[in-house]
């Protein structure tokens, strides 16, 4: 349906309206026994590109959030996946699709309800671990099931968040996804835009003062990349989880003492975070946006943290780089997150921002895993 200015218009209105709403705070955890933050300072400046050397123009006037929001403390953690995905595997009906064990995490095997089936337990002290091997469709589905109270019902993974049944690709190469562009209007749990990831881990709303906002380059609040290696008390000098190999994925989110403005953990380091926001090559291929650094990656990689550099991949790419921070509304306002979404989304479309990264080989459609080149442009 196409809509007339004077609607769009109604619609924004609508839009200021429902900010003026009071926020609701609940006292109790959330129940998707989720940490979160809260993301205030509404309408906070977008970056500018100023304090990097030849930024990438993709990522200047990014950053401005029109409402108030929630991102988790922590990306998803073992615990939370491990009982996501005893829901979804161990199972009497069909296995779900699009979703893949992961081979990067701190679960273990153990006996399923379900003959057949597959089921898993978390060691002792292996809560904490990160997760990395999780496409954005998985992150997607986990949203769902959120969104629909960890309901066991199969709808409940299929839909609420994001549409399942539009996951493809299509295409005269068969590499252009067909994906739901941006979350459900009412979604409660998402997967945050690119601009409100960027806003959760680099704009600091006290930077020059009390309600002085500013953006620091790095998501540490400094100019200065955090130090890679492992945390002081696993016996190393790091400040995150990047940029060597021996004994990164062991290491439990939330060891370094380093957050972001808001008191984001990891967000250098642990896993390249998945994003909602698109980006389209001249050709027509199109990507998800994952920012940070990430476990196991080259020494110096602390590049992929700055605030102007970000990569892409097609969304059903599981490897073990990609995980991500869950996103929710603020309670009591489930509404004005969702509708900033849809003008988010439009307003991506409009840009048509481009990837120059080369594509990954071995397209496959239909959920199925691929083990892809990963994408450049970090």
């Amino acid at each position: 349906m196409r809509h007339g200015s004077g609607q769009f218009s109604g619609v924004m209105a609508g839009v200021v309206g429902l900010l003026a709403l009071p926020v609701a705070a609940l006292a109790q955890p959330d129940p998707s026994g989720i940490d979160f933050v809260t993301i205030r300072a509404p309408g906070n400046a977008a970056w500018d590109g100023t304090g990097v050397d030849e930024p990438d123009p993709r990522a200047i006037g990014r950053g401005s959030v029109g409402y108030e929001y929630r991102m988790g403390r922590y990306e998803v953690t073992t615990s939370q996946w491990v009982e996501f995905f005893n829901a979804a595997y161990d199972r009497a009906d069909a296995p779900l699709p699009h979703l893949f064990p992961p081979g990067f995490w701190g679960a273990a095997g153990t006996t399923p309800n379900n003959p057949g089936r597959q089921r898993w337990m978390v060691p002792s002290g292996n809560e904490m671990r990160p997760v990395g091997d999780i496409s954005w469709r998985m992150a997607a589905m986990y949203c769902n099931w959120l969104h629909n109270g960890k309901s066991s019902d199969r709808a409940a993974f299929l839909s609420g968040a994001y549409d399942v049944s539009t996951f493809g690709y299509t295409g005269p190469g068969g590499d252009i996804f067909t994906d739901q562009s941006a979350r459900s209007p009412g979604a409660t749990y998402f997967i945050p835009t690119w601009d409100e990831w960027l806003k959760a881990a680099h704009y600091d709303p006290n930077k020059y003062g009390p309600n002085m906002g500013g953006w620091w380059n790095y998501s540490d609040s400094s100019n200065t990349a955090p130090v890679g290696g492992l945390p002081p008390s696993m016996g190393g000098t790091g400040e995150a989880n990047y940029g060597y190999s021996a004994g990164a994925f062991t290491v439990p989110l939330g060891a370094y003492n380093v957050t972001s403005p808001w008191g984001l953990y990891d967000v250098a380091g642990a896993t390249s975070e998945w994003t909602e926001t698109i980006r389209t090559l001249p050709v027509g291929q199109r990507f998800r946006v994952a920012d940070g650094s990430y476990w196991g990656s080259a020494p110096g990689f602390s590049l992929a943290d700055r605030v102007d550099l970000a990569g892409a991949e097609y969304p059903s790419i599981p490897v073990y780089e990609f995980g991500f921070r869950v996103a929710s509304v603020i309670p009591g306002v489930p509404t004005c997150a969702p509708l900033f979404a849809l003008v988010a989304w439009l307003t991506v479309r409009k840009r048509g921002a481009i990837h120059d990264a080369s594509v990954p080989r071995g397209v496959s459609v239909g959920g199925s895993r691929r083990h892809p080149q990963r994408l450049g442009g970090q």
